[in-house]
């Protein structure tokens, strides 16, 4: 019977670490690494492609392999 319950407290810690990271590790890709979203309003500054990311609201840049940063 331990073992039955450790099983299924095991499942469901790890149901519980995906969860959070699931809605967590986007939000650091975006801050701390610098991957963010392609906006959905982009605009033209004259030199270069400009938006916000939706995930986060930061001002970015596209670079010349349509990345944004």
């Amino acid at each position: 019977m331990d073992i039955i319950l450790s099983v299924i407290l095991f499942f469901l810690l790890l149901i519980l670490l995906a969860a959070f990271f699931n809605k967590h590790l986007p939000v650091w890709f975006c801050t701390k690494m610098g991957w963010h979203l392609a906006p959905r309003d982009k605009g033209w500054d004259g030199c270069s492609m400009t938006g916000k990311c939706p995930r986060c609201n930061k001002a970015v840049l596209m670079d010349s392999q349509g990345n944004w940063f």
